[in-house]
């Protein structure tokens, strides 16, 4: 009799040991989920500040350049090769500034609940700013394109980017080194694996023909008419 005694009081011994390993596991990987996504919090506000600020000067020197171009037309054949200099220059910005269809090699990210819950805003930005963190180049979502003053937010089952509503799946394509990319990506502890602790199923695909349109430019999206050139 004593020997089963001991036996039980040694099996509920045992079983309290786990439940105590199981509580302080789940707790830990809480708390370390909460600073994760504080700290992604904090990056994606001081990205975008970064961001907005890039495409105010990207617009000034637009604009200039645009200026300069007219002006020059109107010039002699020998200013000929100094206005070709102005239009490569100002192709270059306004492809920076999103506002050229652009193509390249890069990834397609697509997201996807697995228990019909909605994807939130957050989930999205995570995955945007951890791309910009990797030198991507150009940026999309559902093909529009992501630029500095781009909103994206959850309005019910749905996202509004750029003032227009996309529906799940979300399809992320980005054009930069694939594999830094992907790197940045899955990296232990990093974005994929926050998204999978939230259900969220993450699809990766390298390819070497992405194109990204370019953002609308009818004032819905581009605002600056309130914006004056500082000389």
């Amino acid at each position: 009799m004593k020997f089963f005694r001991e036996a039980a009081l040694t099996v509920v011994c045992l079983v309290l040991g786990i439940m105590v390993a199981m509580q302080y596991r789940s707790v830990k990987i809480n708390n370390t989920m909460a600073v994760y996504e504080q700290q992604r919090v904090n990056d994606l506000i001081t990205d975008l500040l970064r961001e907005q600020e890039n495409n105010k000067q990207l617009q000034k020197r637009i604009d200039e350049l645009q200026k300069d171009l007219e002006n020059l037309r109107t010039g002699t054949n020998s200013e000929n090769e100094t206005i070709q200099k102005l239009k490569k220059e100002n192709e270059k910005l306004e492809i920076l500034a999103g506002l050229k269809t652009v193509k390249g090699k890069g990834l397609i990210i697509t997201l996807e609940s697995m228990d019909n819950t909605p994807i939130d805003d957050y989930s999205i930005l995570s995955v945007l700013n951890e791309l910009r963190a990797a030198d991507v180049q150009a940026l999309s979502v559902n093909d529009e394109r992501i630029i500095a003053t781009s909103e994206v937010r959850r309005v019910g089952s749905y996202m509004v980017v750029n003032g227009r509503k996309l529906l799940p799946p979300y399809v992320i394509k980005a054009i930069a080194d694939p594999q830094k990319l992907e790197n940045s990506l899955t990296v232990m502890a990093g974005v994929v694996d926050m998204l999978k602790y939230y259900n969220i199923k993450v699809d990766i695909k390298k390819d070497d023909n992405i194109i990204i349109p370019a953002v609308r430019n009818d004032g819905t999206v581009l605002r600056y008419d309130l914006l004056t050139p500082v000389d």
